[in-house]
């Protein structure tokens, strides 16, 4: 699970990104946080949680509205997310470390295999490859959870695909993502709206280039 402490101000400070400059989290927003960390977790779990919340809010209630304020309005969201991550999380708990990162691993690889064998576009090959040899190289140098692993990697995939898209697609993504910030923009710090701009830059491209998760590990995704 990694520090304690960065566990809390990791998912605070990725609330904060999307919510905007001044919004303070309150006891019972702390409470939940130290909840999800005491049933282990994973943080990555929460974050995708977060953001379908204000994704959700973005499209209801339009851009810049604003309408979440503390986290407590995301728990059924970030309920969602734990129900769909709750196979490997299971696994992370009552398996042995070394078994369950072997399990993860082949099938993470697994699946990447038929995403590279079923793939037409060379790009979006292209980048489940990058994935492959990625977490492979990972997987080989650490222990580390399978997991957090993932999360990480498939965000610095992510990265590496879009510097490699034309200038043109890449200054319109670009534009796009920062208009769903809305007015929301104006009162985040320049952290805060780079971090936000590059989750909305992320959701656009997995959209427009049809990019499939890694994981979740769950019944439906292992076909």
């Amino acid at each position: 699970m990694g520090n304690n402490s960065d566990y809390v101000k990791d998912i605070e400070k990725y609330f904060h990104s999307l919510a905007g400059k001044g919004i303070m989290l309150s006891s019972m927003d702390y409470s939940l946080i130290l909840e999800w960390r005491n049933k282990e977790i994973p943080k990555e779990v929460i974050l995708k949680g977060i953001n379908r919340a204000f994704e959700e809010s973005k499209l209801r209630d339009g851009q810049g509205a604003g309408s979440i304020r503390n986290l407590k309005q995301c728990v059924r969201y970030i309920e969602s997310s734990i129900d769909e991550f709750r196979p490997i999380i299971a696994k992370n708990k009552d398996a042995d470390v070394s078994v369950e990162g072997e399990d993860a691993l082949a099938i993470v690889v697994d699946r990447l295999n038929k995403y590279i064998k079923s793939e037409k576009e060379e790009s979006v090959k292209n980048y489940y490859i990058n994935i492959k040899e990625s977490i492979l190289t990972s997987a080989a140098e650490s222990g580390r959870n399978i997991l957090t692993q993932c999360a990480e990697i498939e965000e610095d995939s992510l990265e590496k695909f879009f510097m490699k898209l034309p200038e043109p697609q890449r200054e319109q993504i670009f534009l796009e993502a920062k208009n769903a910030l809305g007015n929301r923009a104006r009162h985040m710090t320049n952290e805060a709206l780079e971090e936000s701009i590059v989750s909305f830059r992320n959701e656009i491209l997995s959209d427009k280039y049809r990019l499939k998760n890694i994981f979740p590990f769950t019944e439906d995704n292992l076909d």
